[in-house]
C-alpha cells in the first residue's frame, strides 16, 4: 500500500463507511460465533492504522502484525504498542496453539504466499478458536483501487475454499458481501477504467463523499450485513470468511 493511503486511512477510518462497516461486520461475527473463554487472546494480521485492533480488546489482549513502519509509527500514536513487525510471507514469531481469534482482513490478496499465511493463521490459533478472513473479490472488478492498494489478485469464493482446505479445520461460513452496492461499484470502476490516465492510481477511499452520502451508505451497508446471520449472498464486492480450528480429540 502506498504511504500516502495510510495517513488517509488514519484519518478517516472512525467515519468513513466502508471502515465502519467493517467493524460492524466483525462485531457481528464474533459476537453470534465466539463462544468465548479463559485466557482470550487475539491478533490482528496486517493491522494498518488500529481501528481492528482497537476493537478485539474487548475480547481481551489483543497483538498486531504489520510489516509497513509507517502504519506502525500511526498504531503507536494511537497508544497501540502490542506491534509485532514481520512480513506475512514469513512464519509468524508466535508459538502454535496461541490466540483464541485471529483476523486477517483485506491482506491474503496482497501476498505472492497466500496459502502459507493461511497455514500460519490456523498454526497460531487455539483449538476451538475462529479465523475471521476477508478479501476483495471477483477478478473484472480489478481497477485503480486495486493497483493502488497494492494488490496481487482479487478472488471467488471458491478460490478461497479451496485455500482452506485442512484436516483440522472447519468454515463456519463463507459468503460475499457488500453485494446491495455492487451494480453502482462495478459501474463506476468500469466508467474509471475509460479515464485512466498516467496519474498516480489512488483508492476509492481517497474520493471524498458528502456527510449525507456517507450516512446513507453506512445505513445500506450494515443493513446488508445484518442478513448474513442468516444468509449468504451468491455476489458482491468482497467476500468473508469464519474457519473454526477444530478440537483434538
Amino acid at each position: 500500500m502506498e504511504e500516502y493511503e495510510y495517513e488517509i486511512m488514519y484519518h478517516i477510518e472512525s467515519t468513513y463507511w466502508w471502515f465502519r462497516g467493517k467493524q460492524f461486520l466483525i462485531d457481528m461475527l464474533l459476537g453470534r460465533h465466539f463462544k468465548g473463554g479463559k485466557s482470550n487472546r487475539s491478533l490482528d494480521i496486517g493491522a494498518g492504522t488500529g481501528s481492528t485492533l482497537e476493537f478485539l480488546r474487548k475480547f481481551g489482549p489483543a497483538y498486531g502484525v504489520e510489516f509497513s513502519t509507517v502504519a506502525i509509527h500511526m498504531l503507536r500514536q494511537r497508544g497501540l504498542n502490542s506491534i509485532v513487525r514481520s512480513d506475512a510471507e514469513n512464519p509468524m514469531p508466535f508459538k502454535s496453539d496461541t490466540f483464541s481469534i485471529v483476523t486477517c482482513l483485506d491482506v491474503l490478496e496482497h501476498l505472492g504466499n497466500d496459502s502459507g499465511l493461511i497455514e500460519e493463521m490456523v498454526r497460531v490459533c487455539k483449538p476451538g478458536g475462529l479465523i475471521l478472513i476477508t478479501v476483495p473479490a471477483l477478478r473484472f472488478l480489478w481497477s485503480r483501487h486495486d493497483e493502488a492498494l497494492h494488490h496481487k489478485r482479487r478472488y471467488t469464493k471458491k478460490q478461497l475454499l479451496n485455500q482452506v482446505v485442512s484436516p483440522n479445520c472447519s468454515v463456519i461460513k463463507a459468503s460475499y458481501f457488500n453485494a446491495f452496492l455492487f451494480v453502482p461499484i462495478v459501474a463506476v470502476r468500469k466508467l474509471e477504467s475509460f479515464w485512466k490516465n498516467d496519474k498516480e492510481a489512488k483508492s476509492d477511499f481517497f474520493v471524498p463523499i458528502p456527510e449525507w452520502m456517507n450516512r446513507f451508505l453506512y445505513f445500506l451497508y450494515t443493513t446488508e450485513l445484518k442478513c448474513l446471520r442468516i444468509a449468504n449472498f451468491p455476489f458482491g464486492v468482497s467476500i468473508v470468511m469464519i474457519v473454526q480450528k477444530l478440537k483434538v480429540a
